[in-house]
């Protein structure tokens, strides 16, 4: 009975266009890529919808958890939003739900799929200035925890953000500011803080000798 009531529903989701239309969905696909962390018992939500909505949430302007899942809550019943998905129908997370998915979720292959999806969208051959900056992430304070700090690497002709770099805790700008131009293309000429220009002491010895 179940597998004939997901058959109609696939069938008429077909019909819709829906299938096609997340299909051609290249954020979507990229996020499917990403390793579920939760166990298998008592998933509501695929983890890609819950990412991508997130996704859609911040480009509209939330910025915590809490203004995340008000977005969501809001607009994850409506018929464009579902198409983008591929669903005919969705349940409305919890708010708890959204919170533990981006809390827990792997953020380094978040980022690698944000990059993969940014690059496919940014022509960069001739804006090849980026800005790095580091910034503390509004609301990432949870129970008690150090903030977290990330550094954007901006285009400074548009302002798209093509790369991010958490810093790690108890650290600073500078290792992660190294660890990032070395992942990006070496063709960017880069700005950032008169902190990261700082010379190493021992290395700065040995070059003067």
């Amino acid at each position: 009975m179940a597998n004939k009531f997901r058959e109609k529903l696939a069938e008429r989701r077909s019909r819709k266009g829906y299938d096609q239309i997340a299909r051609n969905n290249r954020l979507l696909q990229l996020l499917r890529d990403i390793p579920d962390h939760r166990k298998g018992q008592g998933k509501l939500h695929k983890l890609e919808n819950i990412l991508f909505l997130s996704v859609l949430a911040q480009l509209m302007g939330a910025v915590n958890y809490k203004e995340i899942w008000v977005w969501i809550t809001k607009y994850i019943q409506n018929e464009k939003i579902k198409k983008l998905l591929g669903v005919e129908f969705i349940r409305t997370p919890s708010r708890s739900a959204v919170a533990e998915i981006l809390a827990e979720v792997n953020y380094l292959e978040l980022e690698r799929v944000f990059r993969i999806w940014i690059n496919e969208l940014v022509d960069t051959s001739n804006s090849p200035q980026l800005a790095v900056d580091g910034k503390v992430m509004n609301g990432s304070s949870v129970n008690a925890k150090q903030s977290t700090q990330v550094l954007n690497a901006v285009l400074i002709d548009s302002g798209i953000i093509l790369a991010h770099k958490k810093i790690a805790d108890k650290s600073n700008e500078v290792p992660a500011l190294r660890e990032l131009i070395d992942e990006l293309d070496d063709s960017f000429i880069y700005s950032f803080d008169a902190m990261n220009c700082k010379v190493n002491p021992t290395k700065f010895q040995q070059l003067t000798k």
